[in-house]
């Protein structure tokens, strides 16, 4: 039976997405384009000193321009469980909504 994460544990892997969301939303339209085809994987170190496995992908939006990005963050040991995710779109103007 898996054990629901505490409090705390899901208030680290918050951190961490919002952390690398500021980071990625300083990189500009021409970027997402290229993630779209080739995904970004990269291991992030929390403050609760466990690697987290990061992965950025991309999609168009509904066939238009706009690109939406999403993050997903989980830990190594923690295959079996469900990625924490959170998502944004890029414009072609670099404009971010949430």
């Amino acid at each position: 039976m898996r054990r629901r994460p505490f409090v705390w544990e899901i208030q680290v892997r918050r951190e961490v997405l919002d952390a690398e969301m500021l980071r990625l939303r300083e990189l500009p339209y021409s970027v997402w384009r290229h993630v779209i085809t080739s995904p970004l994987h990269k291991t992030v170190l929390a403050r609760d000193d466990k690697p987290y496995h990061l992965r950025v992908s991309a999609e168009y939006v509904g066939g238009g321009p706009d690109i939406r990005v999403t993050m997903a963050l989980a830990r190594a040991s923690w295959l079996h469980r469900k990625a924490m995710k959170r998502t944004f779109v890029v414009t072609p103007d670099n404009e971010f909504k949430v």
